[in-house]
């Protein structure tokens, strides 16, 4: 399998090739902002807090992550997934550097301290709910992040790019993988793609919490999926019939 693939499609009067590609450290900026978009928190919190802490989740997703793909179209951001592999070696290895570069802009203001606090917390809150499950007992990857740009959502993008991911993974022999996830996400979207929830933290629950998670989140889930499944729900199974209509790749 070569290292990009380039699929004809239309998108918003944009006619050309999205190329799903490796990503690059510069790619970083285009992520940011994206995450930004579809999930900061609008007038809750100022413009520049509001993009530091964008830039500390994605940074915090780059940290673990083995392999890195970007969707993109006419030189246009479309969409990206970070995957860890268990046994791979990482991508970035200044992503921890920018992470505490970037805390370290937090801190400097008492918003920028007060959304760190509360990043900090909801990321501790994830690893126990991980850690309460026997997920790492059989899923061999982790997706880390799975984003999809606003402009090119509705027209297969993100199916192009969950293949791509699919593709990877029975390549290396992995029999499961699972994502963290949250309530301000359209989570019903990997129940619908057939994704099992393995694990769920209520905030209603815990409402002792609410000062410490602030808005940044409600209910927190873990969703796992069996790849043979997912690669039959997919119609992957020939590996003929991966490619969709209009893809091309090279031989390596």
């Amino acid at each position: 399998m070569s290292e990009s693939t380039q699929v004809q499609k239309e998108i918003q009067g944009h006619s050309g090739q999205v190329i799903i590609r490796p990503m690059c450290w510069h790619d970083v900026d285009q992520i940011v902002d994206e995450f930004n978009r579809t999930w900061g928190e609008g007038e809750t919190v100022s413009t520049d807090i509001a993009e530091l802490n964008a830039r500390h989740f994605v940074l915090h997703y780059l940290i673990g992550t083995s392999r890195a793909r970007i969707a993109e179209l006419d030189g246009r951001f479309m969409g990206v997934t970070l995957l860890a592999m268990g046994g791979q070696p990482l991508l970035f290895e200044s992503a921890q550097s920018s992470l505490e570069a970037v805390d370290a802009q937090l801190e400097v203001t008492p918003e920028g301290q007060q959304n760190l606090s509360r990043m900090i917390f909801w990321q501790r809150l994830e690893d126990e709910a991980e850690a309460e499950s026997d997920v790492l007992n059989y899923a061999q990857a982790e997706l880390k992040l799975f984003l999809v740009s606003a402009d090119a959502r509705g027209h297969g993008v993100g199916a192009l790019l969950w293949k791509d991911m699919l593709s990877y993974l029975q390549e290396q022999g992995a029999n499961a993988f699972f994502l963290h996830t949250d309530s301000s996400c359209d989570v019903s979207y990997y129940d619908h793609i057939g994704m099992d929830c393995v694990a769920s933290r209520m905030g209603a629950d815990h409402p002792d919490e609410r000062s410490q998670r602030g808005d940044f989140y409600d209910d927190i889930f873990i969703y796992a999926a069996n790849l043979s499944q997912q690669i039959e729900r997919w119609g992957m199974q020939d590996k003929q019939e991966q490619l969709p209509t209009g893809v091309s790749r090279g031989t390596n």
